[in-house]
C-alpha cells in the first residue's frame, strides 16, 4: 500500500474502515485490522490530494424480505486506531478450568440384626475390660520393680560395719589413750632414755590414729542418701581429722622425747594441744558422731 510517485497523494480508506488522521501514510510493514470488512475490488487506496474521493461501491442488491420479517439491522463496525506496528497484541486471558466436582462415594447401609448387636457390644466390653486389667497390671509390677529408697539408716548400718572393721584392733577409747599420756609424762625420765610407760602410750596412740585415718577414708566411698544432712558428715569428717593430727602429734613427741630429740617448745606446744582437744575437739567431735548415729563407734570415755 505504498503510495504512488509524483503528485501528492492521500489515503483513501475504504469503506467500514476508519478515516486515518490527514497526512497519515502505512508505515513499513503495515497491514488493516482482520476485523475491517475487506476493500472492494479494484479499491484505489491513493487519490491526488485535489482530486475528491472516488464514490463508494454501489451498495449489493438484496432480495426483498418478507413481511413480518424483523428488519435487518447493520452490523457495527467497531472503530479500531491505528496502532504502531511493531505492537504484539495484548495476551488472551486464558480461560478458567473447570474443576470436576467431587466424587461421591456411596456406602451401603448394611442390617445388624439384635443378636448380632448385641454380641457385639458384648464383646467391646470384655475387650475394654481385658485393657483395663492389663494397664492395672504393668503398673503394678512396674512399681513392684522400682528399687527401694536409699535411706539414711542404711547408711548408718553400713558406716558401723564399716567402723567396727577399722577399730577392732584399738584396744583404747580416746580419753583412755589420753590418760595414758598423761601418766607416763607424769614422771618423766631423764630425754634420751626410754621408757615403758611412754613406748606403750606412744604405741596406742599410732593404734588410734590409724583407725581413725582408716575410718574417715572409709566413711567417705559410702554413698550418701538424700536425706542425710551433708553439714553434719562435713562437720565430723573434719573434726576426725583434727583429732587425728593431734593424736599423731602426741605420738611424735613422745617418740622423740625418748631419743633425746624433744625441745621445750615441742613439749609447750603439744601440751596446748592436748588441752584443746580435751576442751573442745573431743567434744564437737561426741556431738557431731551423735547426731549421725555413730556415737557407740569410736568411743570416747
Amino acid at each position: 500500500m505504498t503510495a504512488p510517485a509524483g503528485s501528492p497523494w492521500r489515503f483513501n480508506p475504504p469503506p467500514g474502515w476508519p478515516v486515518p488522521p490527514s497526512g497519515w501514510t502505512p508505515p513499513p510493514g503495515w497491514k488493516p485490522d482482520p476485523s475491517w470488512p475487506p476493500a472492494p475490488a479494484g479499491w484505489a487506496f491513493w487519490i491526488p490530494m485535489q482530486r475528491a474521493p472516488l464514490a463508494a461501491a454501489p451498495p449489493v442488491p438484496q432480495p426483498p424480505l418478507a413481511a413480518p420479517q424483523t428488519p435487518i439491522v447493520a452490523p457495527q463496525i467497531r472503530q479500531v486506531p491505528f496502532a504502531a506496528p511493531h505492537s504484539p497484541p495484548a495476551p488472551k486471558a486464558a480461560p478458567p478450568i473447570r474443576q470436576a466436582p467431587p466424587a461421591v462415594t456411596y456406602t451401603p447401609t448394611t442390617y445388624t440384626s439384635p443378636r448380632k448387636s448385641g454380641l457385639s457390644t458384648a464383646v467391646k466390653i470384655l475387650a475394654g475390660f481385658i485393657s483395663l486389667a492389663a494397664a492395672v497390671a504393668s503398673v503394678w509390677f512396674g512399681y513392684q520393680a522400682l528399687p527401694e529408697k536409699y535411706t539414711v539408716e542404711q547408711w548408718r548400718q553400713k558406716a558401723m560395719a564399716t567402723c567396727e572393721r577399722d577399730f577392732a584392733d584399738v584396744r583404747f577409747s580416746v580419753n583412755g589413750v589420753l590418760l595414758k599420756v598423761g601418766a607416763s609424762m607424769a614422771s618423766l625420765p631423764p630425754p634420751g632414755q626410754v621408757n615403758q610407760g611412754m613406748t606403750e602410750a606412744a604405741t596406742a596412740l599410732g593404734d588410734l590414729a590409724k583407725a581413725l585415718r582408716r575410718f574417715s577414708a572409709d566413711l567417705r566411698e559410702i554413698k550418701v542418701p538424700e536425706d542425710l544432712r551433708r553439714t553434719d558428715l562435713d562437720a565430723y569428717l573434719t573434726l576426725t581429722g583434727q583429732l587425728t593430727g593431734g593424736i599423731e602429734q602426741m605420738a611424735d613427741l613422745l617418740v622423740q622425747y625418748q631419743i633425746g630429740n624433744a625441745t621445750p617448745e615441742m613439749m609447750q606446744q603439744t601440751m596446748t594441744t592436748m588441752d584443746t582437744m580435751s576442751q573442745t575437739t573431743i567434744p564437737q567431735w561426741g556431738k557431731a558422731a551423735q547426731r549421725l548415729g555413730l556415737d557407740t563407734c569410736v568411743p570416747t570415755s
